[in-house]
Protein backbone atom coordinates (compact mmCIF):
# COMPACT_ATOMS: atom_id res chain seq x y z
CA UNK A 1 0.00 0.00 0.00
CA UNK A 2 1.47 3.67 -0.98
CA UNK A 3 2.26 5.51 1.79
CA UNK A 4 -1.08 8.68 2.25
CA UNK A 5 1.11 11.11 4.06
CA UNK A 6 3.39 11.01 1.62
CA UNK A 7 1.10 11.44 -0.81
CA UNK A 8 -0.77 14.37 0.81
CA UNK A 9 2.13 16.36 1.30
CA UNK A 10 3.20 15.84 -2.25
CA UNK A 11 0.01 17.85 -3.21
CA UNK A 12 0.28 20.22 -0.20
CA UNK A 13 3.95 21.35 -1.75
CA UNK A 14 2.85 21.32 -5.50
CA UNK A 15 5.60 19.02 -6.26
CA UNK A 16 5.29 16.78 -9.47
CA UNK A 17 3.24 14.19 -9.80
CA UNK A 18 5.96 12.14 -11.64
CA UNK A 19 7.57 9.71 -9.75
CA UNK A 20 11.50 9.03 -10.13
CA UNK A 21 11.75 6.39 -7.56
CA UNK A 22 9.27 4.51 -6.82
CA UNK A 23 9.64 1.88 -3.36
CA UNK A 24 6.89 -0.29 -2.90
CA UNK A 25 6.60 -2.39 0.04
CA UNK A 26 10.37 -3.17 0.81
CA UNK A 27 10.94 -5.26 3.22
CA UNK A 28 14.80 -6.57 3.93
CA UNK A 29 16.77 -8.04 6.81
CA UNK A 30 19.92 -10.06 7.20
CA UNK A 31 21.24 -13.20 8.53
CA UNK A 32 23.54 -12.42 11.94
CA UNK A 33 25.92 -14.77 13.79
CA UNK A 34 25.04 -15.23 17.65
CA UNK A 35 27.26 -13.45 19.44
CA UNK A 36 28.75 -14.79 23.03
CA UNK A 37 28.65 -18.58 22.39
CA UNK A 38 30.83 -20.71 19.86
CA UNK A 39 27.84 -22.71 18.29
CA UNK A 40 27.97 -20.90 15.19
CA UNK A 41 24.34 -20.22 15.65
CA UNK A 42 22.58 -16.96 14.72
CA UNK A 43 18.95 -16.50 13.69
CA UNK A 44 17.31 -13.15 11.04
CA UNK A 45 17.45 -9.77 11.32
CA UNK A 46 14.75 -7.89 9.78
CA UNK A 47 16.13 -4.08 9.08
CA UNK A 48 13.37 -2.63 6.44
CA UNK A 49 8.92 -3.85 7.03
CA UNK A 50 6.79 -2.32 4.62
CA UNK A 51 8.33 0.53 3.64
CA UNK A 52 6.85 2.40 0.28
CA UNK A 53 7.44 6.25 -0.45
CA UNK A 54 8.02 7.84 -4.08
CA UNK A 55 10.54 10.54 -5.00
CA UNK A 56 8.89 12.91 -7.02
CA UNK A 57 11.16 14.06 -9.89
CA UNK A 58 13.83 16.88 -9.24
CA UNK A 59 13.12 16.30 -5.29
CA UNK A 60 15.76 16.43 -2.31
CA UNK A 61 14.20 14.49 -0.42
CA UNK A 62 16.06 13.21 3.37
CA UNK A 63 15.71 9.72 4.83
CA UNK A 64 16.17 10.72 9.04
CA UNK A 65 16.21 8.02 11.87
CA UNK A 66 18.22 6.55 14.49
CA UNK A 67 21.01 4.08 13.86
CA UNK A 68 20.79 0.67 12.55
CA UNK A 69 16.62 1.55 10.83
CA UNK A 70 17.93 0.67 7.61
CA UNK A 71 18.55 3.91 5.92
CA UNK A 72 21.79 2.89 4.23
CA UNK A 73 20.51 -0.44 3.51
CA UNK A 74 17.59 1.61 1.74
CA UNK A 75 19.83 3.64 -0.36
CA UNK A 76 22.36 0.90 -1.40
CA UNK A 77 19.00 -1.01 -2.65
CA UNK A 78 17.86 2.13 -4.49
CA UNK A 79 21.34 2.27 -6.07
CA UNK A 80 20.95 -1.50 -7.47
CA UNK A 81 23.81 -2.57 -5.06
CA UNK A 82 21.23 -5.35 -3.14
CA UNK A 83 18.19 -6.86 -3.50
CA UNK A 84 15.12 -6.11 -1.50
CA UNK A 85 14.09 -9.21 0.27
CA UNK A 86 10.46 -8.46 -0.65
CA UNK A 87 8.52 -5.70 -2.73
CA UNK A 88 10.34 -3.25 -5.28
CA UNK A 89 11.98 -0.38 -6.47
CA UNK A 90 11.46 1.31 -9.52
CA UNK A 91 13.10 4.13 -11.43
CA UNK A 92 10.65 6.20 -13.56
CA UNK A 93 8.82 3.29 -14.08
CA UNK A 94 11.06 0.51 -14.74
CA UNK A 95 11.85 -1.72 -12.05
CA UNK A 96 14.96 -1.74 -10.52
CA UNK A 97 17.45 -5.14 -10.96
CA UNK A 98 20.97 -4.00 -10.56
CA UNK A 99 22.97 -1.04 -10.63
CA UNK A 100 22.91 1.70 -13.48
CA UNK A 101 25.25 4.12 -14.33
CA UNK A 102 22.43 6.95 -14.26
CA UNK A 103 22.06 6.01 -10.48
CA UNK A 104 24.90 7.39 -8.29
CA UNK A 105 26.20 7.27 -4.87
CA UNK A 106 28.30 9.63 -2.56
CA UNK A 107 29.44 8.18 0.57
CA UNK A 108 30.43 9.35 4.07
CA UNK A 109 34.08 8.67 3.38
CA UNK A 110 35.54 10.24 0.68
CA UNK A 111 36.48 7.44 -1.70
CA UNK A 112 39.00 9.04 -3.49
CA UNK A 113 42.40 7.82 -5.40
CA UNK A 114 45.06 8.93 -3.37
CA UNK A 115 47.51 8.30 -6.68
CA UNK A 116 45.29 10.48 -9.07
CA UNK A 117 45.36 14.52 -9.14
CA UNK A 118 41.20 16.03 -8.58
CA UNK A 119 40.69 16.35 -12.11
CA UNK A 120 41.39 12.53 -12.87
CA UNK A 121 39.43 11.45 -9.85
CA UNK A 122 36.50 13.56 -11.36
CA UNK A 123 36.69 11.94 -14.52
CA UNK A 124 37.50 8.29 -13.67
CA UNK A 125 33.73 7.31 -13.91
CA UNK A 126 33.50 8.57 -17.38
CA UNK A 127 37.13 6.70 -17.81
CA UNK A 128 35.63 3.23 -17.30
CA UNK A 129 32.71 4.31 -20.07
CA UNK A 130 34.96 3.98 -22.62
CA UNK A 131 35.19 8.34 -23.18
CA UNK A 132 38.57 9.87 -24.78
CA UNK A 133 40.87 11.58 -22.65
CA UNK A 134 39.86 15.22 -23.69
CA UNK A 135 36.55 15.00 -23.63
CA UNK A 136 36.07 13.42 -20.56
CA UNK A 137 38.70 16.25 -18.73
CA UNK A 138 36.31 18.85 -20.48
CA UNK A 139 33.45 17.20 -18.34
CA UNK A 140 35.57 16.96 -15.37
CA UNK A 141 36.52 20.55 -15.15
CA UNK A 142 33.09 21.80 -15.84
CA UNK A 143 31.45 20.00 -13.01
CA UNK A 144 35.02 20.82 -11.02
CA UNK A 145 34.10 24.34 -11.33
CA UNK A 146 30.69 23.89 -10.48
CA UNK A 147 31.63 22.69 -7.05
CA UNK A 148 33.99 25.75 -6.08
CA UNK A 149 37.58 23.93 -6.86
CA UNK A 150 38.92 25.28 -10.02
CA UNK A 151 42.30 25.40 -9.98
CA UNK A 152 42.94 22.27 -7.91
CA UNK A 153 42.59 20.00 -10.93
CA UNK A 154 46.33 19.06 -9.98
CA UNK A 155 46.08 18.83 -6.89
CA UNK A 156 46.05 15.27 -4.96
CA UNK A 157 43.84 14.20 -2.53
CA UNK A 158 46.20 14.24 0.62
CA UNK A 159 46.36 17.93 -0.83
CA UNK A 160 43.24 18.93 -0.15
CA UNK A 161 41.44 19.29 3.18
CA UNK A 162 38.22 17.11 4.19
CA UNK A 163 35.32 19.42 2.72
CA UNK A 164 37.42 19.86 -0.61
CA UNK A 165 37.80 16.17 -0.57
CA UNK A 166 34.08 15.67 -0.63
CA UNK A 167 33.89 18.29 -3.21
CA UNK A 168 35.63 16.10 -5.63
CA UNK A 169 33.45 13.15 -4.97
CA UNK A 170 30.38 15.51 -5.39
CA UNK A 171 31.90 16.35 -8.61
CA UNK A 172 32.47 13.16 -9.82
CA UNK A 173 29.14 11.62 -8.91
CA UNK A 174 27.83 14.24 -10.98
CA UNK A 175 29.75 13.94 -14.09
CA UNK A 176 27.49 11.13 -15.43
CA UNK A 177 24.51 13.18 -15.03
CA UNK A 178 22.80 11.22 -13.02
CA UNK A 179 18.86 10.49 -13.05
CA UNK A 180 19.46 9.84 -9.19
CA UNK A 181 22.18 11.40 -6.33
CA UNK A 182 22.02 8.77 -3.55
CA UNK A 183 24.05 10.70 -0.73
CA UNK A 184 24.95 8.50 2.64
CA UNK A 185 25.86 11.39 4.99
CA UNK A 186 28.08 12.77 2.67
CA UNK A 187 29.15 15.92 5.44
CA UNK A 188 28.84 13.58 8.58
CA UNK A 189 32.80 13.59 8.75
CA UNK A 190 33.28 16.81 8.72
CA UNK A 191 33.71 19.92 11.39
CA UNK A 192 30.96 21.96 12.22
CA UNK A 193 31.87 24.92 10.16
CA UNK A 194 32.70 23.08 7.13
CA UNK A 195 29.75 20.78 7.25
CA UNK A 196 27.59 24.07 7.17
CA UNK A 197 29.29 25.82 4.43
CA UNK A 198 29.15 22.66 2.15
CA UNK A 199 25.51 22.13 2.89
CA UNK A 200 24.71 25.68 1.69
CA UNK A 201 26.82 24.94 -1.73
CA UNK A 202 24.83 21.72 -2.03
CA UNK A 203 22.11 24.00 -2.16
CA UNK A 204 23.42 26.25 -4.91
CA UNK A 205 24.27 23.17 -6.82
CA UNK A 206 21.11 21.33 -6.43
CA UNK A 207 19.21 24.27 -7.64
CA UNK A 208 21.18 24.85 -10.74
CA UNK A 209 20.86 20.73 -11.78
CA UNK A 210 17.85 20.19 -10.53
CA UNK A 211 18.80 16.57 -10.09
CA UNK A 212 16.86 14.13 -7.89
CA UNK A 213 18.39 13.12 -4.29
CA UNK A 214 18.20 11.27 -1.90
CA UNK A 215 20.26 11.93 1.47
CA UNK A 216 20.80 10.06 4.09
CA UNK A 217 21.20 11.77 7.88
CA UNK A 218 21.28 11.43 11.37
CA UNK A 219 21.37 15.31 11.42
CA UNK A 220 17.29 17.27 12.06
CA UNK A 221 19.18 20.65 11.28
CA UNK A 222 20.61 19.48 8.10
CA UNK A 223 17.76 17.66 6.93
CA UNK A 224 15.38 20.91 7.52
CA UNK A 225 17.83 22.66 5.70
CA UNK A 226 17.75 20.46 2.68
CA UNK A 227 14.51 18.46 2.05
CA UNK A 228 11.53 18.87 0.52
CA UNK A 229 10.72 16.20 2.26
CA UNK A 230 12.19 14.53 5.50
CA UNK A 231 10.83 10.63 5.37
CA UNK A 232 11.45 9.80 9.36
CA UNK A 233 11.94 6.31 10.36
CA UNK A 234 10.97 4.11 13.47
CA UNK A 235 13.92 2.23 14.67
CA UNK A 236 15.26 -1.16 13.49
CA UNK A 237 12.91 -2.56 12.00
CA UNK A 238 12.84 0.23 9.90
CA UNK A 239 9.36 1.79 9.12
CA UNK A 240 8.06 4.87 7.88
CA UNK A 241 6.83 7.07 10.47
CA UNK A 242 5.99 10.16 9.26
CA UNK A 243 6.48 12.54 6.36
CA UNK A 244 7.38 16.06 6.89
CA UNK A 245 7.66 18.88 3.98
CA UNK A 246 9.37 21.95 5.86
CA UNK A 247 7.29 25.08 4.70
CA UNK A 248 10.50 26.91 3.71
CA UNK A 249 11.55 24.57 1.21
CA UNK A 250 11.26 27.45 -1.22
CA UNK A 251 13.54 29.91 0.49
CA UNK A 252 17.03 27.44 0.55
CA UNK A 253 19.81 29.34 -0.54
CA UNK A 254 18.30 33.25 -0.74
CA UNK A 255 18.26 33.60 3.22
CA UNK A 256 19.57 31.35 6.36
CA UNK A 257 16.16 29.33 7.28
CA UNK A 258 18.18 28.09 10.36
CA UNK A 259 17.02 31.34 11.86
CA UNK A 260 13.31 30.93 11.39
CA UNK A 261 10.92 30.50 14.33
CA UNK A 262 9.31 27.45 12.55
CA UNK A 263 12.88 26.35 11.72
CA UNK A 264 12.93 25.51 15.96
CA UNK A 265 9.91 24.30 15.81
CA UNK A 266 9.97 21.58 12.96
CA UNK A 267 13.10 20.65 14.59
CA UNK A 268 11.11 20.14 17.56
CA UNK A 269 8.51 18.24 16.12
CA UNK A 270 11.05 15.00 14.44
CA UNK A 271 13.14 14.89 18.14
CA UNK A 272 9.58 14.48 19.76
CA UNK A 273 9.10 11.81 16.84
CA UNK A 274 12.22 9.84 17.50
CA UNK A 275 12.07 10.46 21.38
CA UNK A 276 9.29 8.31 21.51
CA UNK A 277 11.27 5.50 21.08
CA UNK A 278 13.70 5.77 23.75
CA UNK A 279 11.07 6.33 26.42
CA UNK A 280 10.44 3.29 28.70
Amino acid sequence: MRNLADNAVAEQTGASTRAMITVEGVHKGFNVRATGGDDGGGGYMTVLQDVSFDVKEGELVSLLGASGCGKTTLLRMAAGLIKPDQGSISIKGTRLQGPRKDLCMVFQNFSLLPWRPVLSNVAFPLELDGMGKAEREDVARHYIEIVGLQGFERHFPHELSGGMQQRVGIARALTRKPLVLLMDEPFGALDAQTRETLQEDFIKIWAQLKTTVVFVTHSIDEALMLSDRIIVFSSRPGRIKRTIAPPFAALRGQEDVRVKPEFGSYAQEIRDLLRVERTP
